[in-house]
């Protein structure tokens, strides 16, 4: 809660939710953090939980990000201070002036705001850059107005949305070049059917998170971070309606690999889309099909070379 805050350390500050760290952040970021060093000065980052989007519009299936990995990437790039405000009823009420007052001012020692040009605060976004660069002149804080930053080798804006899209369509391999680190899901594994190791193709299974923007369904080349070891395969994501199943889950083939890790957190990194799901005659043709598929995956991921 924002009535909790309370920072006394001088802070070099940007504000935004930085869903899926993209190579836009990036830049920001390792400005934010390289200034802040140099003047002697915390780096921090002001953020809203749950996502402004998702507690407006109820959305599902929204970020790129869960909260642990965005605290996990905001840690290595050094950033001091991740600022998670709970985005709740009593601070949607705030106008402009006074998230101004009883945030910026009386919660936090700001000397330097890092912010874009689409910025906006306050109750109906009545607040935005010119509001802020007068609390800023009358304050004695520094404000640097930040450009979104265009990709080096397309040309095209780098956006949260953006890659939402590119996630949405299967188009894993687009998403992860603006990404700052590959999309990926993260679960304990949970006990499947074990139809899998019957025909020689043993899964981890867990389940899609429904915070996380939803893939299409399909089979994906992975990485998988079990066990505090790296290890590669292929990912089935859907209703396998070969089986007439009506739940999604997400099934995980882990190439060489034996060892129980039932109830085991997992990291599924996705690295490319093979294929759409689809249902086959029976499990002789499922075989055929997924042998090919790990053939695919292997040669994508240069994997065994």
């Amino acid at each position: 809660s924002y009535e909790d805050l309370n920072i006394e350390d001088e802070l070099f500050l940007t504000i935004g939710n930085f869903d899926g760290i993209h190579k836009g952040h990036i830049q920001i970021l390792n400005n934010l953090v390289t200034n802040a060093n140099l003047e002697n000065t915390k780096s921090a980052i002001l953020s809203f939980n749950p996502h402004p989007k998702i507690y407006f519009n109820n959305e599902k299936n929204f970020l790129i990000n869960t909260t642990k990995k965005k605290i996990s990437s905001l840690q290595n790039l050094k950033i001091d201070y991740l600022i998670d405000l709970k985005f709740d009823e009593k601070l949607t009420k705030l106008s402009f002036d006074q998230f101004e007052q009883d945030i910026l001012l009386n919660k936090l020692n700001i000397k330097k705001l890092y912010l874009g040009n689409d910025f906006r605060y306050g109750n109906q976004r009545k607040g935005n850059l010119d509001t802020l660069r007068t609390l800023c002149n009358n304050s004695e804080i520094e404000l640097e107005q930040l450009q979104l930053i265009n990709d080096t080798t397309s040309n095209e804006k780098i956006s949260s949305s953006k890659i939402r899209e590119l996630l949405k369509n299967g188009e894993i391999e687009k998403a992860n070049h603006y990404l700052h680190e590959k999309f990926s899901v993260s679960g304990l594994v949970i006990q499947g059917d074990k139809r899998g190791r019957t025909i020689g193709i043993p899964t981890a299974n867990l389940q899609f998170p429904e915070i996380l923007v939803k893939i299409p369904y399909g089979v994906y080349s992975v990485q998988i971070k079990v066990l505090d070891k790296n290890y590669y395969g292929i990912a089935n994501f859907g209703m396998r309606p070969t089986f007439n199943k009506i739940s999604t889950i997400l099934e995980v083939h882990i190439f060489d690999f034996d060892k129980d890790i039932y109830d085991k957190e997992i990291e599924v990194i996705f690295f490319n889309k093979i294929r759409d799901e689809q249902k086959f005659s029976g499990i002789k043709e499922l075989l055929n099909q997924i042998t090919l598929d790990i053939t695919v995956a292997k040669k994508f991921l240069n994997y065994g070379n």
